[in-house]
This record gives structure tokens, sequence and C-alpha cells, in this order.
């Protein structure tokens, strides 16, 4: 477990800062701006970074930090238009296997098994037109629209973010 945290850790250094910028209004088709993962998270604190290259955090302390990295939004994506791949897990499946809303995750399977990713990694879509999600969780897509920094609560996950959808296309 203590190596799974020194690798996410080093994930978090090697990211640095979030990198994104709203979309451009061209007057004409509005231009998502493409989104890493990585952006949803908040800095690393490199304050505590440094106590953890000396030793100077135990377990306890090193959990306790990434609790608070995982539950913290970044709130100048609020409202920003953007572009992020993902897959898709379906929360309200009809009898023809379309969904509305559905949570987006960053990794094949998550949410579906535990842990669940950090409610930071997870985006709650609402997406009026529906999907016909037939093999939930195993396709990848690329999703457009408006996300807004807020909290959702599902029968797998909470999250941080919502996203009301514009488009979604299979990834290639």
């Amino acid at each position: 477990m203590f190596k799974r945290l020194t690798a996410f850790f080093a994930v978090l250094l090697i990211a640095g800062f979030p990198m994104f910028s709203q979309a451009k209004d061209t007057g004409k088709k509005t231009i998502f701006e493409e989104i890493s993962w990585e952006a949803l998270m908040p800095p690393v604190d490199e304050a505590v970074v440094k106590k953890y290259e000396a030793g100077e955090m135990d377990r306890e302390d090193v959990m306790d930090y990434m609790e608070t990295l995982g539950n913290t939004p970044v709130k100048t994506l609020d409202k920003s238009q953007v572009k992020i791949p993902g897959f898709l897990v379906p929360l309200n499946l009809d009898k023809n296997q379309m969904a509305t809303e559905l949570l987006l995750v960053p990794t094949l399977g998550a949410c579906v098994h535990t842990p669940p990713p950090p409610p930071n990694q997870t985006i709650y879509v609402r997406y009026d037109k529906g999907i016909k999600v037939t093999e939930a969780g195993y396709t990848p897509y690329w999703i457009e629209g408006t996300i807004n920094v807020e909290k959702n609560t599902s029968q797998y996950t909470d999250t941080l973010y919502g996203l009301n959808v514009s488009t979604i296309v299979e990834y290639e």
C-alpha cells in the first residue's frame, strides 16, 4: 500500500501544476479546451513533499494529506468549456440501455470497484440526449461540455465536479 502511495505521490510531482484554460468564443462555434485528469487536482504543497522526502511524515499523515488533496476541487475550472477523455459509468439506464446521468472516470473499471477514485477524479455527467451504454465502462470517450465545481453523490461515489455535456464521442 505504501508503495502505491509513493507512486501516486510521484505522479503528482511529475504532473506539476495543472494546465487548462477557458474555451475560446470565436463567435461561431465554441472551442473546448482539452484538459487532463491532473487538471482536476490542486497543486501539491511543496512543504508537504519536503516533509515526506525527509521522512518527517508517518503513514497516517500521508493518508490524511492524500485524502485532503482528493477532496479539494480546482475552483478556477468552474464554468469552463472543456474536453476530457474517460470511461462512463451509467447511473440511470432505461429499458433501451440509454443513460442521461453517468460518472466519468479516468480509468477502466473505476467506480464499480472499491475503492473508487477520489471525488476530484470523478465527474458527474448530465447528458440530456442520452447515450446508449451497452458495454458500460469498457469504451473510452471524449466528453465536451461545461464543467462546474459542485458536489454530487451517487450510489458509487461522491464527486466534486459536474459536467453538462455538449458532445460525447468514442475516443480514437
